[in-house]
């Protein structure tokens, strides 16, 4: 069974410090515990803080007992109708958009052969931007071209940066023509 609330406390947990010691320290009903190093009174420390935080602590126990109950286990809840039919939920409104950063190189290590960018709106591609050819520029040239690029992007579709994988494809489908890394 379940402790009984201390009125007293309850009430002196609405208090600041300052003027609980003062009502229940030496002063006052002398029931205030400073027998720690900081004087504090930790016993009702952290009383006051149970009784502070009491609210918001059972509201989350209780809503956490009623997922448990909902869902026992963590087991996943079967859709209702053919287990087999794939359930499709409508997708949220998508008016942002979002801009791929697509890089021409062999590998990861290696250098970056041209740069180009996608702009998509959920699941449709709605620009394309023509690709840059980066042979002989330096790595910070490159990087220069890519932040020129964004505020540009930033500009017209108010993109504030690319996401975070890039697309990265083979230098053979490098766009370009002419282009001196194609047979």
């Amino acid at each position: 069974m379940a402790r009984h609330v201390n009125q007293k406390c309850q009430q002196c947990a609405a208090l600041a410090v300052e003027e609980a010691i003062a009502l229940h320290g030496p002063e006052g009903d002398n029931c205030w515990n400073p027998e720690n190093r900081n004087g504090w009174g930790y016993d009702c420390h952290r009383r006051r803080s149970h009784y502070r935080h009491r609210d918001d602590d059972n509201r989350t126990r209780r809503r956490l007992r009623r997922a448990a109950k909902l869902n026992p286990g963590g087991v996943a809840i079967a859709p209702i109708g053919d287990p087999d039919t794939p359930l499709e939920l409508l997708p949220p409104p998508t008016t942002h958009y979002a801009a791929v950063l697509v890089l021409y190189r062999n590998r990861k290590d290696s250098p970056v052969h041209a740069i180009a960018a996608e702009i998509w709106q959920g699941d449709t591609k709605i620009h394309t931007i023509k690709a840059v050819h980066c042979l002989g520029m330096r790595g910070n040239e490159v990087a220069d071209y890519i932040e020129q690029l964004l505020t540009q992007l930033h500009e017209r579709f108010k993109v504030s940066r690319f996401e975070s994988e890039p697309k990265e494809l083979p230098v053979a489908d490098c766009p370009l023509t002419p282009c001196p890394m194609k047979p």
